[in-house]
């Protein structure tokens, strides 16, 4: 029997909309922790949150045919549930992925919203899906985080600090120097037109000044989720960038270079 998506500790949740909690976001946004210090060409990487099996399967499809790698951010307590942008994928899955040198990354364990657990809270869900991955894997995750709804606050950015070298957020730009990299940009890929023309405006900017582009979805499919995008547009965006000479690496192995 299938389980059903649900967070442990956020039933029901959704983002909170209102005017406050907006500013409040990008308050978080602008107190930078932990600035990046330099600024190279054109790079980008393209990661998937929660990672639906249709995104290990045709995603990882198409970043093969294109001979390039992505970050999988995973969180371990939905291992196998349904969610909104598909069947969540296995352990074995994972170890596919890793297999092919996909970077295996953390998303947290209850996929809580951690601005609103809280950092005592969020640091135990963080070390326990660190610790599952590992269990999964035979060796330690990669040390970057993706925050689950892309909800973080100062306290908890500051707290991140001595867990993981860096924190995804889901506001759009363009990272370089000064980026806070416990907050780092990125473009959320859906199968609306207006977002990936965004992106893909972000990716030519980037490719003629310099930048770090991070693109992120949940599903692959030939008829997306409202999370997801096909193979062809993965497929296009990805050879678009590399006719603009971007050099397209994960997101620890671009961090690894500043």
């Amino acid at each position: 029997m299938r389980r059903r998506f649900m967070p442990e500790t956020t039933e029901g949740y959704a983002p909170a909309r209102s005017l406050a909690a907006r500013l409040r976001r990008r308050w978080t946004n602008v107190r930078r922790v932990a600035p990046l210090t330099e600024r190279r060409g054109f790079q980008l990487s393209i990661s998937f949150d929660d990672v639906p099996d249709s995104a290990a399967t045709l995603g990882a499809e198409v970043l093969a045919r294109h001979g390039v790698q992505a970050s999988w951010y995973i969180a371990t307590g939905l291992l196998g549930q349904d969610s909104p942008s598909g069947r969540i994928l296995e352990p074995r899955r994972i170890r596919e992925l890793a297999a092919t040198g996909q970077e295996i990354a953390l998303h947290g364990h209850a996929h809580l919203d951690m601005d609103r657990a809280g950092p005592e809270a969020a640091l135990a869900d963080l070390q326990r899906n660190r610790r599952e991955l590992e269990d999964i894997l035979g060796t330690a995750p990669s040390p970057h985080l993706a925050y689950p709804y892309g909800e973080t606050s100062l306290g908890l950015k500051r707290a991140l600090l001595g867990e993981v070298v860096s924190a995804r957020g889901v506001l759009a730009g363009v990272n370089c120097k000064g980026t806070d990299r416990m907050q780092l940009a990125a473009f959320d890929l859906r199968p609306d037109p207006a977002r990936i023309a965004r992106a893909r405006q972000a990716m030519a900017e980037a490719a003629t000044t310099g930048g770090w582009v991070i693109l992120f979805a949940h599903d692959v499919a030939p008829e997306p989720s409202p999370y997801g995008i096909t193979p062809e547009t993965l497929s296009t965006l990805l050879a678009e960038a590399l006719a603009q000479g971007a050099e397209i690496l994960p997101v620890g192995a671009v961090l690894g270079l500043r």
